[in-house]
Protein backbone atom coordinates (compact mmCIF):
# COMPACT_ATOMS: atom_id res chain seq x y z
CA UNK A 1 0.00 0.00 0.00
CA UNK A 2 1.28 3.39 -0.34
CA UNK A 3 2.14 5.71 1.98
CA UNK A 4 0.49 8.80 2.53
CA UNK A 5 1.57 12.39 0.58
CA UNK A 6 3.89 14.18 2.82
CA UNK A 7 4.23 17.63 2.58
CA UNK A 8 6.98 18.14 3.91
CA UNK A 9 10.51 18.45 2.93
CA UNK A 10 11.83 15.73 5.72
CA UNK A 11 10.59 12.59 6.35
CA UNK A 12 10.82 12.95 9.91
CA UNK A 13 10.23 16.36 10.66
CA UNK A 14 10.56 16.27 14.06
CA UNK A 15 13.49 13.89 14.24
CA UNK A 16 15.42 15.89 11.51
CA UNK A 17 15.12 19.59 13.16
CA UNK A 18 15.91 18.70 17.04
CA UNK A 19 17.92 20.99 18.16
CA UNK A 20 21.66 19.98 19.30
CA UNK A 21 20.44 19.48 23.22
CA UNK A 22 17.42 17.55 22.23
CA UNK A 23 19.82 15.54 19.47
CA UNK A 24 22.22 14.50 22.85
CA UNK A 25 19.61 13.44 24.93
CA UNK A 26 17.71 11.13 22.62
CA UNK A 27 21.57 9.62 21.42
CA UNK A 28 22.44 9.02 24.82
CA UNK A 29 19.09 7.29 25.86
CA UNK A 30 19.14 5.27 22.76
CA UNK A 31 22.79 4.49 23.61
CA UNK A 32 21.63 2.72 26.56
CA UNK A 33 18.94 1.19 25.28
CA UNK A 34 21.08 -0.89 22.60
CA UNK A 35 24.02 -1.37 25.38
CA UNK A 36 21.59 -3.09 27.88
CA UNK A 37 20.01 -5.00 25.07
CA UNK A 38 23.65 -5.70 24.16
CA UNK A 39 24.83 -6.63 27.38
CA UNK A 40 21.77 -9.23 28.83
CA UNK A 41 21.74 -10.86 25.76
CA UNK A 42 24.72 -11.14 23.45
CA UNK A 43 27.60 -12.97 25.06
CA UNK A 44 30.05 -11.65 23.34
CA UNK A 45 29.10 -8.31 24.40
CA UNK A 46 28.59 -9.44 27.83
CA UNK A 47 32.05 -10.92 28.01
CA UNK A 48 33.53 -7.78 26.59
CA UNK A 49 32.14 -5.65 28.89
CA UNK A 50 32.75 -7.30 31.99
CA UNK A 51 36.61 -7.51 30.91
CA UNK A 52 36.72 -4.12 31.30
CA UNK A 53 34.74 -3.52 33.91
CA UNK A 54 31.65 -1.82 32.15
CA UNK A 55 27.76 -2.59 32.69
CA UNK A 56 25.04 -0.26 31.70
CA UNK A 57 24.61 1.31 34.91
CA UNK A 58 28.28 2.26 34.35
CA UNK A 59 27.06 4.56 31.51
CA UNK A 60 25.23 7.76 33.30
CA UNK A 61 26.27 10.76 30.96
CA UNK A 62 26.65 11.12 27.72
CA UNK A 63 30.69 11.52 28.05
CA UNK A 64 31.01 7.84 29.48
CA UNK A 65 30.17 6.57 25.91
CA UNK A 66 34.01 6.79 25.23
CA UNK A 67 34.69 4.22 27.94
CA UNK A 68 32.69 1.59 26.31
CA UNK A 69 35.17 -0.32 24.22
CA UNK A 70 35.60 0.07 20.10
CA UNK A 71 35.07 -2.55 18.34
CA UNK A 72 36.05 -4.66 14.33
CA UNK A 73 35.17 -6.41 12.15
CA UNK A 74 37.43 -9.25 14.06
CA UNK A 75 34.99 -8.90 16.88
CA UNK A 76 32.42 -10.69 15.51
CA UNK A 77 34.63 -12.60 13.05
CA UNK A 78 36.41 -13.93 16.36
CA UNK A 79 32.95 -15.38 18.09
CA UNK A 80 32.27 -17.42 15.51
CA UNK A 81 31.92 -20.89 17.31
CA UNK A 82 31.66 -24.10 15.10
CA UNK A 83 28.43 -24.92 17.40
CA UNK A 84 26.50 -22.29 16.50
CA UNK A 85 25.81 -20.24 13.11
CA UNK A 86 25.86 -16.41 13.70
CA UNK A 87 28.47 -17.31 16.98
CA UNK A 88 28.25 -15.65 20.21
CA UNK A 89 27.42 -11.82 19.05
CA UNK A 90 23.79 -12.93 18.39
CA UNK A 91 21.54 -11.63 20.53
CA UNK A 92 17.90 -12.81 19.73
CA UNK A 93 17.09 -16.31 19.38
CA UNK A 94 18.10 -17.85 15.84
CA UNK A 95 14.76 -18.86 15.24
CA UNK A 96 13.97 -14.76 15.71
CA UNK A 97 16.70 -14.33 12.68
CA UNK A 98 14.39 -13.93 9.26
CA UNK A 99 17.19 -12.21 6.99
CA UNK A 100 19.95 -13.70 6.21
CA UNK A 101 23.01 -11.23 4.50
CA UNK A 102 26.76 -11.09 4.58
CA UNK A 103 29.28 -8.46 3.78
CA UNK A 104 30.94 -7.96 0.46
CA UNK A 105 34.29 -9.38 1.50
CA UNK A 106 35.95 -6.24 -0.72
CA UNK A 107 38.28 -5.80 2.86
CA UNK A 108 37.39 -9.03 5.00
CA UNK A 109 35.89 -12.54 4.71
CA UNK A 110 32.54 -12.36 4.33
CA UNK A 111 30.90 -12.23 7.65
CA UNK A 112 27.28 -13.59 8.39
CA UNK A 113 24.80 -10.54 9.13
CA UNK A 114 21.68 -11.96 10.94
CA UNK A 115 18.64 -9.51 10.85
CA UNK A 116 14.96 -9.87 12.78
CA UNK A 117 11.71 -8.58 11.07
CA UNK A 118 12.03 -5.56 13.69
CA UNK A 119 15.20 -4.73 12.47
CA UNK A 120 14.38 -4.95 8.47
CA UNK A 121 11.43 -2.46 9.73
CA UNK A 122 14.39 -0.37 10.99
CA UNK A 123 16.74 -0.75 7.74
CA UNK A 124 13.26 0.50 5.43
CA UNK A 125 13.01 3.44 7.75
CA UNK A 126 16.48 4.78 7.33
CA UNK A 127 16.47 4.23 3.62
CA UNK A 128 12.89 6.12 3.05
CA UNK A 129 15.06 8.69 5.02
CA UNK A 130 17.71 9.47 2.86
CA UNK A 131 15.42 8.38 0.07
CA UNK A 132 13.07 11.51 0.69
CA UNK A 133 15.90 13.60 1.19
CA UNK A 134 17.15 13.30 -2.43
CA UNK A 135 13.41 13.72 -3.93
CA UNK A 136 12.01 10.48 -4.26
CA UNK A 137 8.56 10.08 -4.14
CA UNK A 138 5.55 7.72 -4.62
CA UNK A 139 4.82 9.09 -8.46
CA UNK A 140 8.49 7.76 -9.39
CA UNK A 141 9.76 4.29 -10.89
CA UNK A 142 13.04 3.23 -9.36
CA UNK A 143 15.37 0.47 -11.11
CA UNK A 144 17.55 -0.87 -9.58
CA UNK A 145 20.68 -2.45 -11.57
CA UNK A 146 21.39 -4.54 -9.75
CA UNK A 147 20.99 -8.76 -8.67
CA UNK A 148 20.98 -8.79 -4.94
CA UNK A 149 21.63 -12.17 -3.74
CA UNK A 150 23.47 -11.68 -0.36
CA UNK A 151 24.26 -8.02 -0.75
CA UNK A 152 22.59 -6.35 1.85
CA UNK A 153 22.47 -2.55 0.40
CA UNK A 154 19.95 -3.22 -2.67
CA UNK A 155 17.75 -5.29 -0.46
CA UNK A 156 17.30 -1.87 1.70
CA UNK A 157 16.86 0.42 -1.09
CA UNK A 158 14.33 -1.93 -2.11
CA UNK A 159 12.60 -1.94 0.94
CA UNK A 160 13.04 2.12 1.10
CA UNK A 161 11.41 2.47 -1.83
CA UNK A 162 8.20 0.60 -1.01
CA UNK A 163 8.09 2.20 2.27
CA UNK A 164 7.99 5.98 0.41
CA UNK A 165 5.58 4.35 -2.10
CA UNK A 166 8.16 4.25 -5.18
CA UNK A 167 7.21 1.76 -7.85
CA UNK A 168 10.32 -0.54 -7.84
CA UNK A 169 11.78 -2.45 -10.95
CA UNK A 170 14.12 -5.18 -9.89
CA UNK A 171 16.53 -5.63 -12.85
CA UNK A 172 18.20 -7.79 -11.08
CA UNK A 173 18.39 -10.54 -13.76
CA UNK A 174 18.81 -8.70 -16.71
CA UNK A 175 21.72 -7.50 -18.80
CA UNK A 176 23.32 -4.09 -18.87
CA UNK A 177 21.40 -3.43 -22.60
CA UNK A 178 18.18 -4.86 -21.08
CA UNK A 179 18.87 -2.75 -18.03
CA UNK A 180 19.36 0.26 -20.61
CA UNK A 181 15.66 -0.93 -22.98
CA UNK A 182 13.71 -1.24 -19.59
CA UNK A 183 14.54 2.83 -18.38
CA UNK A 184 13.67 3.90 -22.00
CA UNK A 185 10.43 1.59 -22.11
CA UNK A 186 9.29 2.01 -18.71
CA UNK A 187 10.09 5.55 -17.59
CA UNK A 188 12.49 5.09 -15.02
CA UNK A 189 12.81 8.14 -13.28
CA UNK A 190 15.74 7.07 -10.50
CA UNK A 191 18.16 4.49 -11.01
CA UNK A 192 19.98 2.82 -8.20
CA UNK A 193 23.24 2.21 -8.38
CA UNK A 194 26.86 2.38 -7.71
CA UNK A 195 28.50 4.88 -9.63
CA UNK A 196 30.80 2.62 -11.59
CA UNK A 197 28.22 1.11 -13.02
CA UNK A 198 26.74 4.00 -13.76
CA UNK A 199 29.45 4.82 -16.57
CA UNK A 200 29.27 1.45 -17.30
CA UNK A 201 25.47 2.40 -18.16
CA UNK A 202 26.96 5.32 -20.03
CA UNK A 203 29.54 3.27 -22.27
CA UNK A 204 26.56 0.93 -22.98
CA UNK A 205 24.53 3.32 -24.63
CA UNK A 206 27.03 4.86 -26.46
CA UNK A 207 27.75 1.56 -28.06
CA UNK A 208 24.43 1.50 -29.25
CA UNK A 209 23.97 5.58 -29.68
CA UNK A 210 21.51 6.13 -27.10
CA UNK A 211 22.26 9.63 -26.05
CA UNK A 212 20.59 9.58 -21.81
CA UNK A 213 20.69 12.91 -21.34
CA UNK A 214 17.20 12.61 -23.23
CA UNK A 215 16.69 10.05 -20.99
CA UNK A 216 13.79 9.90 -18.45
CA UNK A 217 15.86 9.87 -15.73
CA UNK A 218 15.76 12.84 -13.09
CA UNK A 219 18.06 11.03 -10.16
CA UNK A 220 20.74 8.65 -9.95
CA UNK A 221 21.27 7.42 -6.30
CA UNK A 222 24.48 6.08 -5.79
CA UNK A 223 25.33 3.47 -3.20
CA UNK A 224 27.79 -0.03 -2.18
CA UNK A 225 31.19 2.43 -2.77
CA UNK A 226 32.54 5.84 -2.78
CA UNK A 227 32.74 8.15 -5.41
CA UNK A 228 29.49 9.85 -6.09
CA UNK A 229 30.27 13.28 -4.26
CA UNK A 230 33.97 13.17 -5.42
CA UNK A 231 34.01 16.50 -7.59
CA UNK A 232 34.67 15.70 -11.18
CA UNK A 233 32.77 12.06 -10.61
CA UNK A 234 29.71 13.58 -9.65
CA UNK A 235 30.02 16.71 -12.57
CA UNK A 236 30.45 14.06 -15.12
CA UNK A 237 27.47 11.74 -14.61
CA UNK A 238 25.09 14.41 -13.83
CA UNK A 239 26.11 16.23 -17.27
CA UNK A 240 26.01 13.21 -19.41
CA UNK A 241 22.97 11.67 -17.73
CA UNK A 242 21.51 15.44 -17.60
CA UNK A 243 20.10 14.56 -13.75
CA UNK A 244 20.75 14.82 -10.33
CA UNK A 245 23.40 12.14 -8.53
CA UNK A 246 23.10 11.93 -5.03
CA UNK A 247 25.34 9.78 -3.07
CA UNK A 248 24.76 7.50 0.75
CA UNK A 249 27.09 5.79 3.05
CA UNK A 250 26.43 2.62 4.86
CA UNK A 251 27.64 -0.99 6.06
CA UNK A 252 26.33 -4.41 6.25
CA UNK A 253 27.21 -4.28 9.78
CA UNK A 254 26.32 -0.89 10.54
CA UNK A 255 23.09 0.25 8.46
CA UNK A 256 22.23 3.26 6.20
CA UNK A 257 23.69 5.57 8.28
CA UNK A 258 24.77 8.92 5.69
CA UNK A 259 22.99 10.51 2.79
CA UNK A 260 23.35 13.29 0.60
CA UNK A 261 20.24 15.84 0.83
CA UNK A 262 18.45 17.37 -2.34
CA UNK A 263 20.48 20.65 -1.29
CA UNK A 264 23.65 19.03 -2.18
CA UNK A 265 25.76 20.65 0.62
CA UNK A 266 28.62 19.05 -0.34
CA UNK A 267 28.87 16.76 2.44
CA UNK A 268 27.02 13.86 3.75
CA UNK A 269 24.10 14.35 6.52
CA UNK A 270 24.99 11.88 8.72
CA UNK A 271 21.41 9.93 10.48
CA UNK A 272 21.98 10.94 13.81
CA UNK A 273 18.63 9.88 15.37
CA UNK A 274 19.45 6.48 14.04
CA UNK A 275 22.71 6.27 14.74
CA UNK A 276 25.51 7.39 17.01
CA UNK A 277 28.90 8.68 14.98
CA UNK A 278 31.58 9.72 16.50
CA UNK A 279 34.93 10.79 14.33
CA UNK A 280 38.40 10.03 16.91
CA UNK A 281 41.81 11.04 15.99
CA UNK A 282 44.00 8.82 14.44
CA UNK A 283 46.39 8.95 17.01
CA UNK A 284 44.98 9.77 20.73
CA UNK A 285 41.40 7.80 19.30
CA UNK A 286 39.83 10.95 21.23
CA UNK A 287 36.31 12.94 19.89
CA UNK A 288 36.84 15.14 17.07
CA UNK A 289 33.99 18.06 17.32
CA UNK A 290 35.61 20.87 14.99
CA UNK A 291 35.56 20.93 11.66
CA UNK A 292 37.89 20.27 8.77
CA UNK A 293 40.45 17.83 11.04
CA UNK A 294 40.52 14.09 9.70
CA UNK A 295 39.78 11.06 11.76
CA UNK A 296 38.06 7.78 11.66
CA UNK A 297 34.74 6.91 11.96
CA UNK A 298 32.88 4.79 14.66
CA UNK A 299 29.30 4.38 14.81
CA UNK A 300 26.71 2.73 16.96
CA UNK A 301 23.49 1.68 15.37
CA UNK A 302 20.50 2.04 17.87
CA UNK A 303 17.81 -0.14 17.07
CA UNK A 304 19.69 -3.33 15.61
CA UNK A 305 18.88 -6.20 17.73
CA UNK A 306 19.46 -9.11 15.92
CA UNK A 307 23.19 -8.46 16.25
CA UNK A 308 23.70 -5.52 17.81
CA UNK A 309 26.78 -2.84 16.29
CA UNK A 310 27.44 -0.94 19.46
CA UNK A 311 31.12 1.71 18.88
CA UNK A 312 32.02 -0.22 15.60
CA UNK A 313 34.90 0.79 14.26
CA UNK A 314 34.14 1.19 10.33
CA UNK A 315 37.69 2.03 9.17
CA UNK A 316 36.00 4.92 6.79
CA UNK A 317 37.73 8.57 6.76
CA UNK A 318 36.11 11.72 7.36
CA UNK A 319 35.91 15.71 8.80
CA UNK A 320 33.03 17.19 9.60
CA UNK A 321 31.42 20.23 7.74
CA UNK A 322 31.52 23.33 9.27
CA UNK A 323 28.63 25.19 7.42
CA UNK A 324 24.91 23.56 7.94
CA UNK A 325 23.08 22.59 5.72
CA UNK A 326 20.30 25.22 3.81
CA UNK A 327 17.83 22.12 3.96
CA UNK A 328 17.27 23.20 7.52
CA UNK A 329 18.23 19.28 9.01
CA UNK A 330 20.21 19.56 12.40
CA UNK A 331 22.53 16.40 11.78
CA UNK A 332 26.25 17.28 11.26
CA UNK A 333 27.55 16.81 7.94
CA UNK A 334 30.55 14.80 6.81
CA UNK A 335 32.50 17.56 4.41
CA UNK A 336 32.67 15.54 1.40
CA UNK A 337 31.33 12.20 2.51
CA UNK A 338 33.47 9.23 2.81
CA UNK A 339 37.22 10.54 2.36
CA UNK A 340 38.47 6.44 1.80
CA UNK A 341 39.63 3.75 4.32
CA UNK A 342 42.24 3.52 6.94
CA UNK A 343 43.38 0.34 5.28
CA UNK A 344 43.94 2.70 2.34
CA UNK A 345 45.35 5.61 3.43
CA UNK A 346 48.85 6.77 1.70
CA UNK A 347 50.97 8.71 4.07
CA UNK A 348 53.21 11.58 2.29
CA UNK A 349 54.97 14.08 4.48
CA UNK A 350 53.04 13.47 7.26
CA UNK A 351 49.89 14.07 5.87
CA UNK A 352 47.42 10.99 4.36
CA UNK A 353 46.77 10.45 0.49
CA UNK A 354 43.04 8.48 -0.33
CA UNK A 355 42.27 6.71 -3.61
CA UNK A 356 39.34 9.40 -3.74
CA UNK A 357 42.07 12.47 -4.43
CA UNK A 358 43.91 10.43 -7.38
CA UNK A 359 40.95 9.26 -8.96
CA UNK A 360 39.91 13.15 -8.63
CA UNK A 361 43.26 14.08 -11.03
CA UNK A 362 42.13 11.53 -13.45
CA UNK A 363 38.62 12.10 -13.77
CA UNK A 364 39.61 16.16 -14.67
CA UNK A 365 42.10 14.68 -17.16
CA UNK A 366 39.65 14.56 -20.60
CA UNK A 367 42.60 12.38 -22.33
CA UNK A 368 42.19 9.54 -19.71
CA UNK A 369 39.15 7.02 -19.13
CA UNK A 370 37.45 6.27 -15.33
CA UNK A 371 38.72 2.90 -14.85
CA UNK A 372 42.31 2.61 -12.43
CA UNK A 373 44.35 0.63 -10.84
CA UNK A 374 46.14 1.62 -7.42
CA UNK A 375 48.82 -0.88 -6.35
CA UNK A 376 50.58 0.06 -2.90
CA UNK A 377 53.88 -2.03 -2.16
CA UNK A 378 55.40 -3.34 0.79
CA UNK A 379 55.93 -0.50 3.27
CA UNK A 380 55.06 2.11 0.76
CA UNK A 381 58.43 1.63 -1.02
CA UNK A 382 56.19 1.14 -4.50
CA UNK A 383 53.44 2.84 -5.65
CA UNK A 384 51.99 1.93 -9.09
CA UNK A 385 49.15 3.27 -11.22
CA UNK A 386 47.05 1.74 -14.18
CA UNK A 387 44.62 3.93 -15.80
CA UNK A 388 43.06 3.91 -19.05
CA UNK A 389 43.35 6.55 -21.36
CA UNK A 390 39.94 8.32 -23.14
CA UNK A 391 38.90 5.98 -26.11
CA UNK A 392 40.40 7.88 -28.84
CA UNK A 393 43.65 8.59 -27.90
CA UNK A 394 46.44 7.54 -29.45
CA UNK A 395 48.93 5.24 -28.47
CA UNK A 396 51.73 8.13 -29.79
CA UNK A 397 50.35 10.81 -27.43
CA UNK A 398 50.60 8.34 -24.28
CA UNK A 399 53.98 9.22 -23.74
CA UNK A 400 52.68 13.03 -22.79
CA UNK A 401 50.02 12.32 -21.25
CA UNK A 402 51.41 10.30 -18.73
CA UNK A 403 54.13 12.53 -17.88
CA UNK A 404 51.57 15.97 -17.17
CA UNK A 405 49.53 12.65 -15.37
CA UNK A 406 52.57 12.24 -12.93
CA UNK A 407 53.40 16.15 -12.54
CA UNK A 408 49.83 16.39 -11.16
CA UNK A 409 49.55 13.92 -8.86
CA UNK A 410 53.33 15.05 -7.02
CA UNK A 411 51.96 18.52 -7.30
CA UNK A 412 48.92 17.20 -5.76
CA UNK A 413 50.10 14.65 -3.09
CA UNK A 414 53.65 14.85 -2.87
CA UNK A 415 54.00 11.22 -4.00
CA UNK A 416 55.74 9.60 -6.86
CA UNK A 417 53.52 6.79 -8.99
CA UNK A 418 54.89 4.49 -11.59
CA UNK A 419 52.08 5.36 -14.45
CA UNK A 420 51.47 2.54 -16.43
CA UNK A 421 48.62 3.65 -19.48
CA UNK A 422 46.26 1.13 -21.15
CA UNK A 423 43.85 1.26 -24.11
CA UNK A 424 40.13 1.89 -23.44
CA UNK A 425 38.41 -0.95 -22.29
CA UNK A 426 41.68 -3.15 -21.46
CA UNK A 427 40.52 -2.98 -17.39
CA UNK A 428 37.84 -5.42 -15.73
CA UNK A 429 34.47 -3.93 -15.32
CA UNK A 430 32.28 -4.42 -12.21
CA UNK A 431 28.82 -4.47 -11.83
CA UNK A 432 28.82 -4.08 -7.81
CA UNK A 433 31.90 -2.78 -6.07
CA UNK A 434 35.03 -1.81 -8.36
CA UNK A 435 38.85 -2.71 -6.10
CA UNK A 436 40.38 0.79 -7.28
CA UNK A 437 43.33 -0.67 -4.75
CA UNK A 438 45.61 -3.62 -4.27
CA UNK A 439 47.84 -2.83 -0.92
CA UNK A 440 50.52 -5.62 -0.47
CA UNK A 441 51.77 -3.43 2.55
CA UNK A 442 52.82 -5.58 5.87
CA UNK A 443 53.69 -2.88 7.61
CA UNK A 444 50.08 -1.54 8.96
Amino acid sequence: MKCFEKPSVYWNPYLETLNPKQLEDLQYKRFKEILGFAYNNSPAYRDLYESVGITPDSIRCFDDIKRVPVIDKNFFDDRFPLNSFYGNSLAVPEQDVVFFHQTSGTTHTPLRQPDTIEDWYWWAECWAALLWAQGVRETDRVLIAFNYNLFIGFWGAHYGCEKVGAEIISAGGLSTQQRLEKITELGVTAVITTPTYAFRLLEAAREKEIDMRSGPVKRIICAGEPGALIPSTKNELETQWNCDVFDHVGATEVGAWGFECSQKPGGLHVNESMFLTELLDFDSHEAITGPDIYGYLVITAFNRKGRPCIRFNTNDIGCWQESACPCGRTYRLLKGGVQGRIDHLIKARGTFVTPAAIENIINDEKKLGREYLIKIGEKSKTLDLIVETASELDVSEYQSVKNDLEEKIYNKTFLHFNITLKPNGELPRNELKSKRVIDLRKDR
